[in-house]
């Protein structure tokens, strides 16, 4: 990376309007998860015996973890297939995919009735190893804390430059010898998202019965490998923008096209894989149904054609505001085909209902406010974002708070 296109901390003020809001809606989570672990998860939610996730697996697990996936598909790129170009997505990538994994490993401790017993994880010798949850479980783990490490390289860089000489020993003699671990931190990084993304897929595999044929098939691992790149590349694409927008974060348009093309593949891809599946398998007559599952199908294949016809398009690709909105519906048919796997095309059978809890709707919303203070707390201390020039950051609140390099 060349210097001119250094990440740099943010700096500005840390409880600022925006701050507080988010931290409020984290509060009031917060409150609610109290009372969820002291009366129960039936309080609090409309989980049943049929629909024993509710939305908290779907949507903070499933949906969170393909949006933090830029990290693994801008890695992907940078050091699988040697295009340091787009070294300057992958801090910012990195940052999103550590929140997210952390907020989806999170998400799966409060949905568990037995909380309690969460500790048996660690006891290897009783494994179930037939189980593709455990393995789930595992390499999620595992992420997280290979993400963790991932953003460790900013926290030093930012601490060798600080003015206190105990952080800035800290950062100049560990710094280093981080650098030296980051290819096998990499290749960690590479294998485990390949692993339990595609065993997301594989999960309701089992589910023969209750996934609706439309989306039962199997290529689940390999439809969720791909919506997991294609959903990662899109978030990239939209984060760097709001960044643009709040921090003027350095925008390269001429990346961001080139990285749309592939991700306009990979959405070809996987609409593709689903035409022939269902033609394959002589699936054609569930489309005949004129019920929400025709509306979702056909609600997903629009999302997913779209911006692939999009980012094919020179047009587009040259204009920052049609390539966010097609990023944006990257993200959004992703985060669909993943809800209606799981939750809105599932049938637990006759009998059972669900739909979300108000106590389960702000938790997840508490949730994703809480991700978003982490990404902003840090992006603010640490160089992490890559900005346009030395005075090209925003300034609202600048000086109230100083970032870690300066201290």
């Amino acid at each position: 990376m060349s210097a001119h296109a250094h990440p740099k901390p943010i700096g500005g003020k840390l409880l600022d309007p925006t701050m507080k809001v988010l931290l409020g809606l984290f509060g009031l989570a917060v409150l609610i998860m109290i009372y969820r672990f002291a009366a129960g998860v039936g309080p609090v939610s409309n989980m049943t015996d049929g629909y024993a996730w509710g939305i908290w697996e779907p949507i903070n697990v499933v949906v969170f973890t393909g949006i933090g996936a830029g990290a693994y598909s801008v890695g992907l790129l940078c050091y699988l297939l040697n295009k340091g170009r787009y070294h300057p997505f992958v801090r910012p990538a990195v940052l999103v995919g550590a929140v997210a994994y952390s907020l989806g490993g999170s998400s799966i401790l409060i949905a568990l009735g037995r909380y309690w017993n969460a500790y048996l994880l660690a006891a290897v010798p009783i494994w179930n190893l037939n189980s593709v949850l455990l393995e789930v479980a595992v390499c999620v783990i595992s992420y997280v804390l290979v993400l963790w490490v991932e953003v460790l390289p900013a926290v030093l860089e930012g601490a060798a430059e600080s003015k206190s000489p105990a952080f800035a020993r800290l950062g100049r003699i560990w710094g280093p010898r981080l650098s030296k671990a980051m290819p096998f931190v990499i290749a960690l990084a590479v294998l485990l998202p390949t692993m339990h993304q595609s065993s997301l897929g594989g999960l309701m595999l089992i589910a023969t019965t209750k996934v609706d044929p439309l989306w039962h098939t199997w290529a689940l691992p390999m439809l969720a490998l791909i919506s997991c790149l294609s959903m990662g590349y899109g978030a990239v694409v939209v984060l760097t923008n709001l960044l643009n927008f709040t921090w003027k974060a350095k925008v390269d348009q001429e990346l961001f096209a080139d990285m749309s093309k592939v991700n306009g593949g990979l959405l070809f891809l996987f609409a593709g894989l689903r035409v022939v599946d269902i033609v394959a398998q002589g699936k054609l007559h569930y489309l005949a149904r004129l019920d929400h599952h025709l509306f979702f199908f056909l609600l997903e294949m629009a999302l997913f054609l779209v911006p692939a016809f999009q980012f094919f398009s020179p047009r587009v690709r040259r204009n920052r505001g049609r390539l966010f909105g097609a990023a944006l519906m990257s993200i959004a048919a992703g985060a669909l085909w993943r809800v209606d796997t799981y939750l809105t095309c599932f049938n637990a059978g006759e009998g059972w209902q669900y739909f979300p809890s108000v106590g389960e709707t702000l938790i997840t919303i508490g949730m994703a406010a809480v991700g978003v203070a982490v990404f902003l707390l840090v992006s603010r201390l640490f160089p992490v974002v890559v900005v346009e020039d030395a005075h090209g950051h925003s300034h609202v609140g600048a000086g109230e708070v100083r970032p870690a390099v300066s201290r």
